[in-house]
């Protein structure tokens, strides 16, 4: 069982980055298929599962990160940077291809970017409350 209260609140992020990233990876993976022709008529299931499998080393990298003393300064950069990127990425997929997708596709693209902004707010109020400074 993991004891939560005595953990920093960026460990306790990384936590649950770890775990939602494992679960939507893992449904991503598995149901490539059907969620590629939900998003968009034009989009590979391919592409639906390489996106599945990045957000499963994504949660592995997240879990391993926050083991005994939680993340390293490193880890913690490298953490929210990858959020920062997911959300031009999402930004740039909304610009770029938002005629050929659908409703549910935008509407998940959206959540998505919800979910990894709240993300983003906690690592960065955590390392800031760790100590950790910005890279210079």
């Amino acid at each position: 069982m993991l004891a939560l209260s005595h953990r920093s609140l960026l460990n306790k992020a990384f936590i649950a980055d770890g775990i939602v990233s494992l679960v939507a990876g893992t449904v991503l993976t598995v149901d490539a298929g059907p969620l590629a022709s939900l998003v968009s008529p034009v989009i590979a299931p391919a592409v639906i599962g390489l996106l599945g499998t990045g957000l499963l080393l994504w949660g592995v990298f997240h879990l391993a990160s926050a083991r005994k003393e939680g993340p390293s300064p490193l880890a913690a950069r490298i953490s929210i940077a990858g959020d920062i990127l997911w959300q031009v990425a999402s930004l740039a997929v909304l610009a770029f291809a938002y005629a050929s997708l659908t409703a549910i596709g935008i509407g998940l693209i959206f959540a998505a970017m919800i979910g990894v902004a709240d993300f983003l707010f906690l690592k960065l109020k955590g390392a800031a409350q760790a100590g950790m400074r910005p890279a210079a």
